[in-house]
């Protein structure tokens, strides 16, 4: 396997060194979306795409109370997110192995969904945003973060696995799976798209 490949499935040896790189260069983003999400007090929330669980720790760290899931397709993620979460992990925290194709959660679980940098590697996004909006309960929220990278850079290109949208793209397919209240927040390359989901009329 290549590095690029590691990208969207870390495996090996090179799969650790990229979980360590990426906990780096996600850093910024993540101190800014975090100030703008809807993290609650209580409840349920899932973090696809865990990486290496750096971003669950800091929803726990954030929420007095929550219970905090990850899921992610590599099972180095697993493994990494396990470890740094040790100490709450069978507690306030649970790691899964899965894909967003199919996520193994009941039907309206979580308050907030969160996604860091992994829609650009999901296998079909506006497919995958259905699965999502499934697992969402009634008035939850989901949270879509990236950094869209150089736009000098053919990254499609470079890494053979990855899709790039513009928010705005991704603004739009969340709407159409059935999320409302759609915003888009955007500095440097840096974007935040977040949605809600409808209350289910009686």
């Amino acid at each position: 396997m290549s590095f690029t490949d590691n990208f969207g499935n870390p495996k090996g040896l090179l799969g650790r060194m990229m979980l360590v790189t990426m906990e780096r260069e996600h850093l910024p983003m993540a101190k800014w979306a975090f100030p703008q999400l809807d993290i609650p007090d209580t409840g349920d929330i899932l973090d696809i795409g865990c990486g290496g669980g750096y971003n669950i720790k800091r929803l726990l760290e954030a929420s007095a109370g929550a219970n905090v899931a990850g899921i992610d397709i590599s099972e180095e993620s697993v493994r990494k997110a396990r470890k740094i979460n040790k100490t709450e992990f069978g507690k306030r925290c649970s790691i899964y192995k899965g894909s967003v194709g199919s996520l193994p959660f009941d039907d309206e679980s979580f308050d907030l969904i969160t996604a860091f940098e992994t829609v650009f590697f999901w296998p079909d996004l506006k497919s995958n945003l259905h699965e999502v909006l499934r697992v969402v309960k009634p008035e939850g929220s989901f949270a879509i973060i990236n950094n869209y990278g150089d736009p000098n850079i053919d990254w499609e290109k470079k890494v053979p696995c990855m899709k790039r949208y513009t928010a705005e793209q991704i603004q739009e397919f969340m709407a159409s799976a059935g999320f409302r209240e759609t915003t888009v927040a955007k500095k440097d390359n840096l974007f935040l798209v977040t949605g809600r989901k409808r209350v289910r009329e009686a």
